[in-house]
This record gives C-alpha cells, structure tokens and sequence, in this order.
C-alpha cells in the first residue's frame, strides 16, 4: 500500500461513493476505482459492498480504515514537524523541573528537544520544588513541572497525574529487593519525610497518624542527591516518586520496594504563569518530557507486575 492508495480508500469510506471520491481528490473516477481494486487484489479480500448508489465498507473495510486513518495522522504530524524543523522554530525555553524528574526523566527528553530544535536555547533551572515554584510566579521560568501543594495566585496548574511511589532503603536495612511490602507489617522505619509544601508529605503525615506506617525516627532533608547518598549509609528509608526508584534499581547500596498498602501517590502537574500562555517551544518541550515520562512509567509497571 502506498500513501496514494490510502488517501482514496478513506475518502472512499468517507463519502461512500468512488466518484464523489475522485471529486474530493481532483482525480478521475476510474483511477480511484482502479486502486481500489487493486488493494483489494492485494489484501485477498472484499473492502467494499458496491451498489447502485456507491460503496459501503465491508467489516475487514472498516477495520483497514481505522488503521489507514492512523497511518495519515501519524504522516500529518510528521510533516508538520518536519514543516517546523525546516522553517527554523527559534525561540527560548525556560523551565524547572523537580529535582527527581530533572535527574531521572527529562535528560532523554532534553536530548530529543536540543537535537530536533537546534535554534531554540534552552535555560533549565535547578533548585528546590518551592524555589522553582517561586520562580516560574516571578516569571524568571516559562513553566515548571513538579508537585504542587496548593494553588497560588498568578500560577496556572494543569494537572499532569498521580503515580506511584516506592519504599527506598539503605541496604542494611535488609529488605528484599522489589519484594512489595506493607509499611504496617514491617519493622518501624527510620524515615526520611519530604518537605512539607511536597505534595507527598500530607499523605506520609496521615498515613503515620493512622497507624499505616510505623515509625522509630525521622528526619526531613531537603536535597535529594544528600537524601540519598545519607540512605546508602546506614538502614534508614524514604518514600520516593517511581522514576526516581527506577534509576536506583542499580544501586546496591539501597533496596526498592514497591508499596502495597497504604496506598500513596504523587500528584504532578504542569505550573506557568496565568498571564504568559506557553510558548509552541515550551509546549513541544512539555510534551517530550510527557512522553519520557510515560515511557518510564510503562518500564516499572512491567517490572512491579
């Protein structure tokens, strides 16, 4: 099958006629027909039912035009891409990202974006959730994409999703690997508790006045890099987002274990400016970090079961 071919089978579908068809492409009626006999010729089976009044697809017909319509979107963005590629999309992005997505999931996506987009220069900040946050409000940053635990006046949320979150612990602490716990039935945890404006930490809070976790000690540490280096050192645990948990999979100084109960997650979104709309450059950068993140969600939903 050639694109060709494609664009007529759908327009026949779609105007139930093969010479309406060739009206709708600028081309005869016989040359549609011609294709459209051929394609079935080539696929061994009947695509339409032909009547005096036109055709109509058959079931294999219907089938095949569900996929030849994702064949031409998917040729559609491409070109557009391509279109923006070529026309030279230059520009500034802007942008934070929570320390753990910053070290863990938008590196992949920053490649693609700086390889496709040469001509747009990227400034991507570093710091904590709160003092990215305050940043994207003063307008210093196009967006950012974290935790956000409460609105605030002159920021737009749009919520991105929750996901699931895992035990990490030093490896003295003698857990199985991937083994998923109940953090009720295991010894009291010496736990390391995010900071209190990360959208986590009421959840933990709660969680520990109920009785879900039990806990010896705790301790708050705002930097990740320390929090986790601080882990390797002895047998005290945290609770962290699932990319974080991913890239330490191959760190035998800590252990991983997914949470059965209680049942925690993390709440993303997408956070910039009210008043400054993203930019076609801020929002094709989003949506590669959105599709690196799913990709990284997808990997440890296989490896959880």
């Amino acid at each position: 099958m050639d694109l060709r071919q494609i664009r007529y089978f759908v327009a026949a579908c779609e105007e139930g006629s093969l010479s309406a068809a060739a009206t709708r492409l600028n081309c005869t009626a016989s040359g549609v027909s011609q294709q459209m006999s051929a394609l079935e010729g080539r696929l061994k089976t009947g695509l339409f039912e032909r009547t005096r009044r036109g055709v109509n697809p058959t079931a294999a017909g219907w089938r095949l035009y569900d996929r030849c319509l994702a064949v031409l979107k998917a040729v559609s963005e491409a070109e557009m891409e391509i279109e923006d590629f070529s026309s030279g999309l230059s520009g500034s992005v802007s942008a934070g990202f929570a320390p753990g997505l910053a070290k863990a999931v938008l590196p992949a996506a920053l490649a693609r974006f700086v390889r496709e987009y040469p001509r747009i220069d990227v400034d991507i900040a570093s710091g904590t959730a709160d003092a990215l946050v305050a940043e994207a409000s003063g307008g210093a940053l196009d967006f950012y994409v974290g935790q956000f635990a409460k609105p605030q006046v002159g920021l737009t949320a749009t919520a991105i999703g929750k996901f699931p979150v895992a035990l990490i612990s030093g490896s003295r602490r003698g857990l199985m690997p991937m083994q998923p716990v109940r953090l009720n039935e295991i010894a009291p945890l010496k736990l390391s508790i995010p900071s209190a404006t990360h959208s986590l930490r009421p959840k933990i809070d709660a969680a520990i006045r109920n009785g879900e976790i039990t806990v010896e000690r705790t301790i708050s540490i705002a930097s990740l890099s320390t929090g986790l280096e601080f882990l390797s050192l002895n047998d005290w645990s945290t609770i962290l987002p699932f990319w974080i948990c991913l890239k330490e999979l191959g760190n035998d100084r800590v252990t991983v274990n997914p949470i059965v109960d209680p049942v925690l997650d993390v709440e993303l979104a997408l956070i910039h400016p009210t008043q400054r709309p993203l930019s076609r450059a801020s929002r094709q950068l989003h949506d590669y970090f959105r599709q690196e993140l799913q990709r990284s969600a997808e990997e440890w939903n296989r490896m959880v079961g």
